[in-house]
């Protein structure tokens, strides 16, 4: 590794730039219009190994907070507003805090759909809002997220899945995607005011026996960071797995993994090759569980430039480092995961470690997780609750930091009469510090009402 000179400069400062919106957005069509023909998403770093079901050939639709409304055919819009409040501590350089609270309010809508037929299963996600707040010291803006997902039987031995999963996160807000993997498929930037992602992929399965069958696929993915010197990171991978099941409700699947990524401003590239075993089983009582264990090597090269603080004495000086770097590093991966779901109730809680293409100032990434939910529904009510928890360290150049954040949700829903709902909905969110910006603690309170089609509840996602 060769030693990194500083370089020093006054008044670093995050620029918006406001030029992304266009492009990303045109890309984001254009991809659009991709999955929909034959994309899918799997976890943007790393390829989970699919489950093909033995008899049918698909798999069924995801388990998530709203499928317990979910049935054969099921279309769902929802409209809402709410009054938010928000209050942070912040920690900046050295051991400076500042306080803040803003109130505002935030409307949006969604769709939730399904349709499952013998041979083929859909399902439609949707939810985006605009958050806009009285104190400049909040920023407003959109969520949005949208997921994807279809698989349909091709013939007697083929089978093929596809999914995409894309949108907009604002600064500080709660985020839960669907998907075994998705604690670890985007990685927010306190620096950011908005973190952008898309990924479109398709897998196919060929079932040679009853026991035996192969998947195969590959995916792409971007992530897009609206501030100056963010590095946004972009790729693609591909997957070969060999699936046997052991018994009717035990598999063991065998997986090798091979990815691409590419940073902006030209800093480099990472290439991951990853092996892994996965082991899987359906218990009684709608119990599921899949353990995955295997190695990941990454090789990453380039140049890379980042922002420092260094404290000389009593002054702070901003400065940036910059240097070649060429690293080939072995990362154990591993990830545990267990699903219950019952006609009322929804439960999961995954965890483990992987690599990610970071998250706009880290490059290629170890990335440790852990997310849970649960959810429990009537016809006129619901209650759930989301936590997860990363932590980065680079696995590409000698930066000795590390970035974790987490957040923690609940949400409470009850149908007034038909068709309209109250909501209320608790968010902590923490971001660790970066570099040299410090961390951030923030509590969010919403609350409002909504209009759903079909008379039900709000769920956290």
């Amino acid at each position: 590794m060769h030693k990194l000179p500083l370089t020093q400069v006054s008044n670093y400062r995050p620029v918006c730039r406001s030029n992304r919106h266009k492009q990303f957005w045109g890309i984001l069509i254009r991809s659009a219009a991709v999955f929909v023909i034959a994309a899918a998403t799997v976890a943007a770093q790393e390829a989970s190994t699919p489950e093909p079901d033995a008899d049918s050939g698909i798999r069924g639709l995801p388990v998530t907070l709203a499928g317990q409304f979910f049935d054969h055919n099921f279309v769902n819009y929802t409209l809402f507003a709410n009054v938010v409040l928000d209050t942070n501590l912040a920690t900046l350089q050295g051991a400076q805090t500042v306080n803040g609270t803003g109130v505002g309010w935030s409307a949006g809508g969604g769709v939730t759909a399904s349709h499952l037929t013998r041979n083929t299963a859909f399902s439609l996600s949707y939810r985006g809002d605009y958050r806009r707040y009285g104190t400049s010291g909040y920023g407003s803006g959109t969520d949005q997220n949208l997921a994807l997902s279809y698989s349909v039987r091709l013939g007697r031995r083929w089978s093929t899945s596809i999914n995409a999963n894309g949108g907009i996160l604002l600064y500080g807000g709660g985020f839960y995607s669907i998907g075994p993997n998705s604690a670890t498929s985007v990685s927010t930037n306190p620096l950011s005011p908005e973190t952008r992602f898309l990924s479109t992929g398709i897998n196919f399965t060929y079932q040679q026996t009853r026991r035996l069958s192969y998947v195969f696929g590959g995916q792409f993915f971007l992530n897009d960071y609206n501030y100056a010197g963010g590095l946004d990171s972009r790729g693609a991978s591909g997957l070969l797995s060999v699936v046997y099941r052991l018994t009717g409700k035990t598999s063991l699947a065998g997986t090798y993994s091979h990815g691409y990524y590419t940073y902006s401003q030209g800093v480099g590239s990472s290439t991951l090759d990853g092996g892994t075993l996965t082991l899987s089983h359906t218990f009684g009582g709608h119990w599921q569980a899949a353990v995955t264990a295997g190695v990941n090597r990454t090789h990453t090269s380039g140049n890379i430039t980042l922002p420092v603080s260094i404290i000389l004495g009593q002054q702070t000086v901003n400065g940036y480092v910059t240097g070649p770097y060429d690293t080939v590093s072995l990362v154990p991966s591993f990830q545990g995961s267990l699903t219950h779901y019952q006609r009322h109730s929804a439960f999961s809680v995954s965890g483990g470690q992987g690599v990610s293409p970071g998250n706009g100032v880290f490059l290629a990434s170890r990335s440790q997780f852990l997310s849970a939910t649960y959810s429990y529904s009537t016809r006129r009510s619901n209650i759930s609750f989301g936590a997860s928890y990363n932590r980065l360290s680079s696995v590409a150049n000698s930066i000795s930091q590390t970035y974790s954040s987490g957040n923690l949700s609940a949400s409470y829903s009850y149908v007034l009469r038909r068709h309209l709902s109250a909501d209320f909905r608790y968010d902590l969110i923490s971001y660790g510090g970066l570099l040299s910006y410090g961390g951030v603690t923030e509590h969010r309170l919403s609350a409002g009402l909504s209009l759903s089609s079909k008379s039900i509840p709000l769920t956290l996602f």
